[in-house]
């Protein structure tokens, strides 16, 4: 018996359609996976989610392992300052030292990517300083850096957001999985009882 929350899966021609008993009219086999990507008809939709999960910008790839993010990003970081001081003050690197932050918030969180935005932020100012960056005021290199450093900060912030939020539809997906596989079992000890 399908209570019409637990679609069922059946194989016809080259498509699986999902079945669905409280559907009504041209609801009622409607075309939602192709074999291609759908695999056999057995499959359950768990199976599929994890067959098609993107395995390396996955942002708990390296969970274990943010001292060497937190190493690579300063070695990024150090190699765009250095490149940013040898070619001077008028070929601009700024956007570049936006990877660093954005590989740092993404693999380790907002903590990590807050301080190398604020490395990212000191870097550019020593590169600036010391590429003799004339100004027309003294303090306007402060300003620069001041808003190069907000820049940084709202990367920082906004990629660590969708690094959450993404990590908590993967965990709400896995409760809802392991809700369904309870539900048909009980489904299935229902029939059995039959």
């Amino acid at each position: 018996m399908n209570t019409g929350f637990l679609p069922t899966f059946v194989q016809t021609g080259d498509n699986v359609k999902e079945q669905c008993t409280s559907c009504t009219g041209g609801e009622k086999n409607r075309i939602t996976k192709s074999t291609s990507t759908m695999g056999t008809p057995n499959e359950t939709a768990e199976s599929v989610y994890r067959s098609n999960r993107w395995q390396f910008s996955r942002p708990d790839r390296y969970a274990g392992n943010c001292t060497v993010i937190m190493l690579v990003s300063v070695a990024v970081l150090v190699l765009i300052g250095g490149l940013d001081y040898v070619t001077g003050y008028e070929f601009g690197f700024f956007i570049f030292y936006f990877i660093p932050v954005a590989i740092s918030s993404w693999y380790c969180g907002r903590r990590l990517g807050l301080q190398i935005a604020f490395g990212s932020a000191a870097v550019w100012y020593l590169s600036d300083k010391y590429t003799y960056h004339p100004y027309s005021q003294s303090y306007f290199i402060y300003w620069e850096m001041f808003m190069r450093l907000l820049s940084f900060l709202t990367t920082t912030m906004t990629i660590s957001r969708i690094r959450t939020m993404v990590l908590n539809e993967e965990r709400l997906l896995a409760e809802l999985l392991s809700t369904r596989r309870e539900l048909e079992t009980i489904r299935g000890n229902e029939r059995l009882k039959e």
